[in-house]
């Protein structure tokens, strides 16, 4: 992070099923675990699924994924008022409670939390459509 914090709570990632996470929030979890395409790269140690909550006044730099094997779903789950958003490449976007975005993390992409409160999203990574099996 440039600035403000950054927690994470993982149910998927780096091939294993985070058990603790998974108790903690038991309805997301079972949720989860019947969405092979969001465990699927998990478990396969390329990707990861979690809740991602960023602090009023967080900026991620800019950065970018491991591979263009995956793509990166921001599912809205709490969304402050204010302007928090994402850039992927040229594009800017805004999170929207109970709505997607989806995107390819191997372009360079960054975070801006201009909101009042916590935002947080589910992550999900999964392999792209067009990626041969």
């Amino acid at each position: 992070t440039v600035a403000g914090s950054w927690k994470e709570h993982v149910f998927y990632a780096g091939g294993y099923r985070d058990e603790e996470t998974c108790r903690r929030f038991p309805r997301t979890a079972r949720v989860v675990d019947d969405i092979a395409e969001a465990t699927g790269a998990a478990l396969c140690g390329c990707g990861e699924t979690l809740f991602s909550t960023l602090a009023p006044g967080t900026r991620l730099r800019p950065h970018c994924g491991s591979t263009n094997a995956r793509l990166t779903c921001h599912f809205g789950v709490v969304v402050p008022d204010g302007d928090v958003k994402i850039r992927c490449g040229d594009e800017w976007r805004k999170w929207v409670e109970g709505d997607s975005i989806v995107f390819d993390d191997s372009w360079e992409h960054e975070v801006r939390h201009d909101g009042d409160s916590p935002r947080c999203v589910l992550l999900m990574n999964f392999w792209h459509p067009d990626f041969p099996a």
